[in-house]
């Protein structure tokens, strides 16, 4: 399993799965027509080799590109009003094959109705996507326990997102139990459920006015400490709202 974060956070996201034989699925797609076949392009993936694109929630960063794709391949929840016809529904920890992809769709909490995350499994191998959600519900922790790769969302640290000059709503709206996980509480779940499989962990969805990847990492090693873990057992990565950060297996060749 190989994948490509190709932009994570408000301005848009948008992430490529691909399995060793070159299958390809898309969770989410809130970017232009022409950043998305550019960065598809930087990979030699074309358009149609994207047999699904799964929808996280409505939220115009996330759906602001579906309308590129047919609607056919479109998957979400029956309560995510995405604009856009859907045929394929997905129940929460309910377990689909998608193009040779095993998705267990997991729900999230956030203030889009239908909201969810994704484990999928592909080639032995497991990667947890979740971001865009206050807090992670106990049944979905029972469910991501000791997987090889984790993108999970790491939105804010608490003190700066208080600091910054965002109306009080917003900031309310952030931290609360449907807005974004933070710094600290993204690193708590990941002490959680990570184990001896795990190979790499993505903190995904930083926001540009309450974090950095500086301080994501600072407040990661912070709590691993607390928790007398090892943070250097992990390959932890931040992710970029502008370029693409990749992950899984080394970069395999499409010829």
């Amino acid at each position: 399993m190989r994948f490509h974060i190709f932009e994570s956070g408000s301005r848009g996201n948008c992430t490529v799965i691909e399995s060793d034989d070159h299958r390809y699925i898309m969770i989410d797609n809130g970017l232009t027509k022409k950043k998305t076949m550019d960065k598809l392009k930087d990979f030699n993936i074309q358009k149609e080799d994207i047999k699904a694109l799964l929808v996280t929630h409505s939220h115009t960063d996330h759906i602001g590109g579906i309308s590129y794709f047919p609607k056919d391949i479109l998957y979400s929840t029956s309560l995510c009003n995405i604009g856009a016809p859907v045929s394929n529904y997905l129940v929460p920890f309910e377990t689909y094959e998608i193009n040779g992809f095993m998705i267990t769709c997991i729900p999230t909490s956030h203030d889009a109705p239908g909201s969810c995350g994704f484990i999928i499994e592909c080639d032995g191998e497991t990667l947890v996507y979740i971001t865009d959600t206050g807090y992670i519900y106990e049944r979905v922790c029972e469910k991501i326990i000791n997987k090889e790769y984790y993108i999970i969302e790491s939105n804010h640290n608490v003190r700066m997102e208080l600091e910054c000059n965002r109306p009080q709503y917003l900031k309310k709206r952030v931290i609360g139990d449907c807005g974004h996980l933070s710094n600290e509480d993204s690193a708590n779940y990941m002490c959680d459920v990570i184990g001896d499989k795990t190979k790499q962990i993505f903190l995904a969805h930083l926001s540009s006015e309450a974090n950095t990847p500086s301080q994501a990492m600072e407040d990661y090693n912070k709590v691993f400490e607390e928790r007398n873990i090892d943070i250097s057992l992990f390959d932890i990565k931040c992710t970029s709202q502008t370029e693409t950060v990749s992950g899984g297996k080394e970069k395999v060749s499409n010829g």
